[in-house]
Order: C-alpha cells, then structure tokens, then sequence
C-alpha cells in the first residue's frame, strides 16, 4: 500500500510530497492541468523506463521515492528478503535517481539495486490501469490468462502439470529429430567417433603416466650428473679411492671416543646416543647409493622411448583434453554418443514409446484443463454478467468461448479463450472490439477488476481516467462500484483514480486537485489535498465549468452527503458479511 510519494524535478514538478489514503483517492483538475503526471512519476519509482527528457528544465537529475507499507504482502517480503534488503516493521522505501545522463540510481530502504529489481517488486506494489490499457482486451490470450486467474488453485495444478509434460514432449521430439537428421552427416560422425575412440584407446593411457615419465625423464636427461654425485657421495662415506678420512670411520671413532666419556659422565649418554642413530643412517644411506650406482643405465634407448610416449600423450592433450583423466572423460562421451548412433533405430523406438506415454499423459491433464475451464467459464460469465448489469448494461450477453485443439501441444493446454459480448438485445454475442463502444470497455474492464481485485496480492490500483465515454446515471454506478472495490472484504484495495466525473470525486476518502500555474520563464504544476470546503469546490467547479452558482453549489452539496449514506450503507452490508 502507498502512503507517500516524494517528486523532485519531474517535468512541471518542482517539489511534491503527497500522503495517500488507504482507501479512495481521487484526483482532479481542469484539463491539460497535469493529473496524469504524478501517475507517471509513480511508475518510475516502480521500475518502468524512464526518460531523462523528464527531468524539470534548468535541473541536472530528478527523484522519485515512494514509501510502502507490505506488511500483509508476505510473498513481496520474501522477495525483500532474497535481496538483502533490510526491513523495519514491515515498510519499504523505494528511491529512483535520473540524472541527465540518462543514468539510473535505484534503492531499496537505502541498499542499492537494480532496474530489473525495482521492476520486480513494482509489479507486486501496484496495479496500474489507464485508458490504453483498454487494447488489452481485445487480445485472446489476455482473455485465457483472465479466465485461469479465475480457475483458482486447481486449475494452476492442472496448468503445472501440463507445462511439465509439454516440456518432456519437446524434449523427446528433440531427440528424434536429432536421430532422424541426414544419413549422411550420421555416417560421416560415426566415422569421426570411432576414430578418435581407437586414437584414445590405442595409446592405452594410465591417470598419472606423464608425471611419471616426465620424472623419468628428467632423470635420465642427467644421468651422467646422477652418477658423478652419487659416486663422490659414496666414496665420502665408505673412504674408497678417495685420499680423505670416510666418514663412517670417523664416525665409528667419535662414538668410542663418547663411549669412554659417557662411562666417567653420564651426562654424555644422550649425545653418545645421538652419534650412534647418525652413524646408523649413515650407514643405510651407504648402502642405498651403492644399490642407485648400480641401477642407474647408459642406454639411450630408454630416454628415446620415454620421449616418444610423451610425445603420443601431448599430441592426444592438443585434441581430446587438458590431461589424461579429461582425454578418458572424452572417451567415454564420445563412445556413448557413438553407441547411441550405432543402435539408432533402437534408441528412436525407445523414444517414440517414450513419447507415446508422455503424449496419453498430457492429453489427460490437457482435457481435465479443458473441462475445468468450461466450467470456470460458466461462473465466471455469470458473475461478468452480474458486475455489468451493475454497471447499466443491463441488457448485456457475455459469453466465454473455449475452444479444445486436439492436435495443439503447449504449455498451457490445448484451449484458444475468447470473451463475446452482446450489448444490445437480439445480437449474437461477438469479439469486444467489434462491438463494445470506449465506455462501455471502460465498464467491462471495471468489472474485471471488480471480481479480480481480490484474487491477487497486490494492494494498491490506479484507475488513469478510466471512466472516459461515461456519463449521467452509468455514472453514478461507475462511482460506486469504484467506492465498494476500495472497501471489498476481507481486505479492502487502495485506490488511487484520476477522473472527470464529479459522481467518483464525491466518493473520495481522499480528494486531491492538480493545478497548474504559469510564472514568466516557467510553468509549475501543485498537487493539493482538499477539505470538506474545498471538495465542495472542486464538485461544483466540475459540475458546472468555469462558473460555479448556487445550483451547483448545492447540487455538490447533494452529491457529498448521497455519497456518505452510500459509503454507511455499503459499510453496514459488509460488517454483517464480515460477522
């Protein structure tokens, strides 16, 4: 629900703030005055395109910031939450900045966000019908969409359902589709396939070989060092051709020496020990040179084969993958895909028996959506009916065509949805726009709204002159039916409606009038809330044009206080549904 709207710099805006009504508010003003403005700003805060055209001349950015109330919108809160935008006791603040660059800066309770975001909770703020809107009906797939709304939960599963077997269906046809391509391009992948697997298989790699005859390698690259080391190592140790002391004697010699010295004192006990495990892995380390010296090759055969075998693994990491267990991975791949060739006439059979089963499902769920809809469109023609007798067409004929394609496969069934009207006796109900006239759309939308108003989340409609074409009596209905929308149990809509019929205005909760002032070098336009006084004003102002007289003056009077025993009655009818 909106409780206050901020403009700064929008077109004829200099500076606005306004506090809406939970309930009716009307706006008014002569026209050209600038009523349909504020609207506009509205939709920038709730994310539609802007235009940095509208930025107020002489200014660089304009702002629009707009204060929610969504705590009875659970589903909206939850989108809040995804977002990491922080809450305080259930109110959202939403900024929007346009500088004349055309840059946008959005925020959300002062964490910034996107355009796609804002749009997003936008969409679950406010509902906003204006006269353009009328082309909406005419288009048949509004009308299934209007007609499933109705159709409530069952008819959503249904929908899911549907959906879910149409995507398997396009899936299978995919496949086949894939399968039945031309032969020849069949063979010539097969071919391709089967040589790359035999590449793969016959160099019979292992995970980890490179690695290994790289070390192999490197090793044998240095043999000659390898040899040269180890040998000088272990004459170091043993003393052999060597003209220096070996080690290990000298060794040998430091432990008696620290044997006679631990015998005296025993504190030396521990390093006699020490000397005895160096002299120990000496000796291992001895042995295990004389063995390497041993194993260690001249044979360049070995260094020419350990090349070659690198060379097949890098030549095969060009082509199939980074190493050898990714080159495997596409082994496998690519031999499931060519089993999959080679038993094709298997595999279409499996999936047309696939299909088959997927198809007798969806028709099922496609024919409980069609028999679902036929009765949707029962109630929901009564229930159209009734809201435009309401309305002084009193001698309307709605009719609700659903029409079951067998052959048609979608995701939303198999059912093309039309609304028919007939406004005058004795003809055949017909598409809307070849018979309904722009007033009598503006009703047939107001009574859509009326029966829809309370299936939805959303808290807050806009009403942008829709009542165009509608006068006298009919405009009296009009008015209260716009009255009882914002009022409806179990929880009443706020309704924001800009109009020119004097009827609607008497209804308001809250009566707003938009002037517009013309100074030497600038035109500003002033958003004002009326009171009681000034209502009086404006119903007479529109009741009877530039000249405000007596009669007018006491017909707005009569106009205000008709309005109030409606607003008692309506009120008490509700408090005994609501107990």
């Amino acid at each position: 629900m909106l409780r206050n709207l901020v403009v700064n710099d929008y077109t004829l805006i200099d500076h606005l703030s306004v506090d809406f009504d939970p309930g009716l508010n009307v706006i008014t003003g002569e026209t050209g005055a600038g009523k349909s403005i504020v609207i506009d700003a509205l939709t920038l805060v709730l994310g539609n395109r802007g235009n940095k055209t509208n930025i107020r001349q002489g200014k660089n950015k304009m702002t629009v910031q707009g204060l929610f109330d969504i705590s009875e919108q659970p589903g909206l809160i939850e989108i809040c939450q995804e977002y990491g935008i922080p809450m305080e006791e259930g109110q959202l603040i939403l900024t929007r900045e346009m500088d004349d660059r055309g840059r946008n800066i959005c925020r959300a309770n002062g964490l910034i966000i996107t355009v796609a975001q804002l749009k997003t909770m936008g969409d679950q703020l406010i509902d906003i019908h204006g006269q353009h809107e009328h082309q909406s009906l005419f288009k048949r797939e509004n009308h299934r969409q209007l007609l499933d709304a109705f159709g409530g939960d069952k008819n959503r599963q249904y929908q899911a359902q549907t959906a879910a077997y149409a995507n398997e269906i396009k899936r299978i046809l995919d496949q086949i589709a894939e399968l039945e391509t031309n032969e020849r391009e069949l063979e010539r992948e097969k071919e391709t396939l089967q040589f790359e697997i035999n590449e793969i298989e016959a160099a019979a790699l292992i995970i980890g070989e490179d690695e290994e005859l790289e070390g192999q390698k490197r090793i044998l690259e240095n043999r000659e060092r390898l040899f040269t080391h180890t040998s000088r190592s272990y004459e170091l140790l043993r003393g052999e051709n060597s003209d220096q002391p070996a080690i290990l004697d000298g060794l040998s010699l430091l432990t008696e020496n620290l044997a006679e010295i631990a015998k005296i004192d025993s504190s030396f006990a521990d390093k006699l020990e020490t000397v005895n495990g160096i002299l120990s892995e000496a000796e291992n380390l001895s042995f295990e040179m004389r063995s390497y010296l041993e194993d260690i090759e001249y044979s360049l055969g070995d260094l020419d084969e350990i090349e070659t075998r690198l060379s097949i693994i890098a030549r095969l990491k060009r082509k199939y993958g980074q190493d050898i267990a990714e080159i495997l991975a596409y082994a496998e791949e690519i031999g499931n895909r060519l089993k999959s060739l080679l038993n094709r006439d298997e595999s279409l059979q499996n999936y047309y028996q696939e299909l088959s089963g997927i198809q007798e499902k969806y028709y099922t769920i496609s024919n409980n959506l069609y028999q679902l809809r036929l009765k949707t469109a029962k109630a929901l023609k009564i229930a159209l009916e009734k809201e435009l007798r309401d309305l002084a067409m009193e001698k309307v004929q709605v009719e609700i065509s659903v029409e079951h394609e067998i052959s048609r496969v979608a995701a939303h069934g198999q059912d093309i949805v039309e609304f028919l009207i007939s406004v005058n006796p004795g003809q055949a109900p017909k598409p809307l726009g070849k018979v309904a006239s722009g007033g009598e759309i503006s009703r047939i939308m107001l009574s859509i709204k009326s029966i829809f108003g309370g299936l939805d989340a959303i808290e807050t409609m806009v009403f942008d002159e829709i009542d165009t074409g509608i006068s006298g009596r009919t405009a009296q209905v009009v008015a209260e039916k716009i009255q009882a929308l914002s009022v409806t149990p179990p929880r009443g809509r706020q309704i924001i409606c800009i109009t020119h019929l004097p009827q609607i205005a008497a209804m308001a909760d809250q009566h707003f009038m938009v002037e517009k002032t013309a100074a030497e070098d600038s035109v500003e336009v002033s958003f004002l809330p009326l009171d009681e006084k000034g209502k009086k004003e404006e119903l007479s102002r529109m009741l009877g044009g530039a000249e405000v007289t007596r009669k007018t003056w006491e017909h707005a009077q009569e106009m205000l206080e008709l309005s109030q025993k409606v607003k008692k009655t309506k009120k008490s009818k509700e408090d005994k549904i609501l107990s």
